[in-house]
C-alpha cells in the first residue's frame, strides 16, 4: 500500500497526513509547523500479523497519546530503523537519539514520541507482543553494525524486495528477540590490543557516551589498561576520538548524496554535541569551516 501527500492541495497535505499516519499504524497524534506544501510518502508491506513501513517526510513530532491509546488499543512494538536524518524517541524516562543505521523500540501500549528536527526517513516494523516476550528496552537504541542487530537490519531493509516478505519478517522478530536478550548470546572477548581499541571506537564512534570506560567495558579490561594501549601512540583515546569525528563528518560535507542535511545535522551524526566545540575543531584541523569544505568539496 502507497500514501502520499503530493496529490493534494498545499492547505490540506498536512490534515490529510494526520488521516494517513492512522491509517497506516495506528491511532497517533502528529505535529508540524510546516502547513504549507507539507511533504510526506509511506509505504507499507502487510505481513500477517507483522508490518513492516517506509516513511519520508519533512519534520515533525508524532506522538501516542492516553487517548489515542485508548481509541486505538494495540499490543505490540514498533522497531523503527532510522535510514535518513536523525530522530529523538521517548518512552517513559528514556529519551534516546536515533542516528542512521540505528534501531530503536517503542511500546505501543505506553505513551510515546518521536521528534524530527528535518526530513528523514525510517523503516517502522510492527511485531506482537507475543514475539517478543522477554523484557523489551524501550526508547533505548539497539546496536545494528555487527552481530545479530547486524541480521535484523538487513533483514528489515529486504522485506520489501523478497518474493515471500512474510517468511522474512517473521525471521526478522525473532532475531529481534534474540538481539534484545543478552542471556542468550554469549559475549566473545575482544583482543586486548590498540587495534581492537581503534576498531571499538569506529564502531561507536557516533555514540553520546563513547569514552574510555565505555572501550574498556566491551573489551573486558579496565580504563587506565585503555588509556596504556594509546600510550606509545601518537594521539591520545580523546584526541583519536576527536580526529576521526572531523573526518567522518568532512567526508559526509562532502559527499554529494548528504548535500540535503544541515551542517548540524552532520556534526550530530559525527558524534559532536556541541556545534560551536564543532566549528573550532573542524577550523583548526582542516584550515577552513565546514560551510567552505561543503561548498568546496
Amino acid at each position: 500500500m502507497h500514501w502520499s501527500t503530493g496529490d493534494r492541495a498545499p492547505g490540506e497535505q498536512f490534515a490529510y497526513w494526520r488521516e494517513l499516519i492512522c491509517a497506516a499504524f495506528l491511532a497517533l497524534t502528529p505535529e508540524s509547523d510546516l502547513r504549507g506544501g507539507f511533504a510526506g510518502d509511506v509505504r507499507q508491506w502487510p505481513l500477517g500479523g507483522l508490518a513492516l513501513a517506509r516513511i519520508a517526510s519533512q519534520r515533525q513530532t508524532v506522538r501516542r497519546t492516553d487517548d489515542d491509546i485508548a481509541r486505538s488499543p494495540v499490543h505490540g512494538f514498533y522497531a523503527n530503523l532510522q535510514v535518513r536524518g536523525t530522530s529523538l524517541m521517548a518512552q517513559g524516562e528514556r529519551v534516546t537519539l536515533l542516528r542512521p543505521g540505528e534501531l530503536g523500540l517503542v511500546n505501543t501500549d505506553r505513551p510515546f514520541r518521536f521528534e524530527f528536527g528535518s526530513d528523514f526517513e525510517q523503516l517502522s516494523f510492527f511485531v506482537p507482543s507475543a514475539l517478543l516476550p522477554g523484557p523489551v528496552p524501550t526508547a533505548a537504541a539497539v546496536p545494528t553494525r555487527a552481530g545479530v542487530g547486524a541480521a535484523v537490519r538487513l533483514a528489515l531493509e529486504s522485506v520489501p524486495a523478497v518474493a515471500r516478505p512474510e517468511r522474512l519478517a517473521v525471521h526478522a522478530a525473532g532475531m529481534l528477540a534474540v538481539a534484545l536478550d543478552p542471556t542468550l548470546l554469549r559475549p566473545v572477548r575482544s583482543p586486548r590490543t590498540h587495534a581492537a581499541a581503534l576498531a571499538d571506537i569506529e564502531e561507536h564512534l557516533g555514540d553520546d557516551d563513547l569514552c574510555p570506560a565505555a572501550t574498556a567495558r566491551r573489551l573486558g579490561v579496565s580504563v587506565r589498561f585503555v588509556h596504556g594501549l594509546f600510550a606509545g601512540t601518537p594521539e591520545s583515546y580523546a584526541g583519536t576520538v576527536r580526529r576521526l569525528r572531523l573526518e567522518k563528518a568532512a567526508r559526509d560535507l562532502r559527499d554529494p548524496a548528504r548535500g540535503h542535511l544541515r551542517v548540524i545535522d552532520i556534526a550530530t551524526e559525527a558524534g559532536f554535541v556541541n556545534v560551536a566545540s564543532f566549528h573550532r575543531a573542524f577550523r583548526k584541523a582542516f584550515g577552513s569551516t565546514p560551510h567552505h569544505v561543503r561548498t568546496h568539496p
